[in-house]
């Protein structure tokens, strides 16, 4: 290999490194609301710069342009630790990276103007970089989390790439006579080195594009599963859960509650979609606000609303229902304090076989309630059970703004 070729080898590593920050550029141009993809690119690319610049200097450049790369550095390091710390939803002192960032440059200036001292240099500016990249440690390992493998990995990860930062200037000072007279670039330590920071870089990237992958994942499963407009389990998303539930339950524990609000139809008539909207989202805030967080509270669409809970029998079932529907009718849901009320059904669910029988008989409760005046529970009992429970009926009335809207029957 000729000395032209040895000197060009090296630049594969800050090319890839380039080539890395273009790819989580392009990660952050597709998803915005991710802006740490952003520093961190900014972190690759402009540690780029100097590293190429360094391969392709002799040692007399080294020192005339030491402070410019240092800057550089400094900057590409502070980037990468801020990064990571607006990744674990803070950041790091601004305060204190310019402060290891002046002192890193002074050092340089001493070492390259007042004294050309290269170990010295080398020993400086990657105690520098050490210390910025280890401002994001409080934030990484400052707090308990439930990680995924992927986080874990990358946290230890970024802190195996703090410790290597600090014990490079031990090993500059300690191992100084392999930088050759010839130029740092071509002695085997810095060969050493480029080569474990792009392996260090690589794996780096894979698993923060991994960890993306996972957290985009997570977010459109969430979009799939959740009703965009009130953010309850859609109707899909509920029988796959409830099924799961079912299956380790029994027939004593589990209750079906199916909500449909009355006149909805006259409050979209009367002050538009907007309010409407508005409307069910309080229904369904309610309604988690009411019920315990390992109960299933879905829309099924519409007005109608079904939760699955936790509940010994159907009497304590239905005043779980009654307590919820006197929730409701103390709502003030439009711009004249219209009052809102709901119509119930109640039944017990036997099982995951029994899931979709027990939906039709709620739906006959809540049918059987409006048809008896509405705002009021109905409960229905399981096939073989004996007796009923009679309805819930409640004296507030539901406000009609006119003789048209009294016709609705929802």
């Amino acid at each position: 290999m000729s000395a032209t070729a040895e000197q060009y080898f090296p630049l594969v590593v800050p090319a890839t490194s380039l080539l890395l920050g273009l790819a989580l550029l392009a990660g952050w141009r597709s998803v915005r609301g991710h802006r740490y993809l952003l520093w961190l690119a900014a972190g690759y690319m402009v540690t780029a710069v100097p590293l190429a610049a360094q391969i392709l200097m002799d040692t007399p450049q080294l020192a005339t342009w030491s402070v410019l790369t240092g800057a550089l550095y400094c900057a590409g390091s502070w980037a990468t630790a801020q990064g990571f710390a607006l990744r674990s939803g803070s950041r790091v002192s601004a305060r204190a990276a310019l402060a290891v960032s002046l002192g890193t440059l002074l050092a340089l200036l001493c070492f390259s103007r007042l004294n050309d001292v290269l170990g010295a240099r080398i020993v400086f500016l990657n105690l520098g970089m050490g210390l910025l990249l280890a401002l994001a440690l409080p934030v990484l390992f400052g707090r308990d989390r439930a990680d995924t493998l992927f986080e874990r990995l990358l946290r230890r990860t970024y802190l195996l790439l703090v410790v290597y930062a600090l014990l490079r200037p031990l090993l500059a000072g300690t191992l100084a006579g392999w930088f050759s007279s010839s130029g740092m670039p071509r002695s085997g330590l810095w060969l050493w080195m480029l080569a474990f920071n792009l392996l260090l870089n690589l794996w780096l990237l894979f698993l923060l594009l991994g960890g993306v992958a996972q957290q985009l994942m997570g977010e459109l499963r969430h979009e799939r599963n959740h009703d965009p407009l009130t953010l309850l389990l859609n109707r899909r998303a509920f029988f796959q859960i409830a099924h799961q539930r079912l299956q380790h339950g029994t027939a004593a524990h589990w209750a079906l509650l199916a909500c449909d609000v009355d006149h909805f139809k006259q409050v979209n008539d009367t002050w538009g979609h907007a309010v409407g909207d508005n409307v069910l989202r309080q229904v369904g805030a309610l309604l988690q606000e009411m019920t315990r967080p390992d109960d299933l509270v879905a829309r099924f669409g519409g007005e109608e609303f079904v939760v699955l809970l936790r509940c010994d029998d159907l009497p304590t079932a239905t005043r779980i229902a009654e307590r919820i529907r006197s929730g409701l009718s103390q709502m003030r849901c439009s711009p004249a304090k219209h009052t809102l009320t709901a119509s119930f059904g109640v039944t017990l669910v036997a099982g995951a076989e029994d899931l979709e029988s027990a939906l039709e008989r709620a739906d006959q409760a809540v049918y059987r309630a409006k048809h008896e005046g509405r705002n009021r529970v109905v409960a229905s009992p399981s096939p073989g059970a004996a007796g009923n429970i009679c309805p819930t009926p409640s004296t507030a009335a539901v406000a009609q703004p006119d003789d048209a809207a009294r016709k609705a029957t929802r």
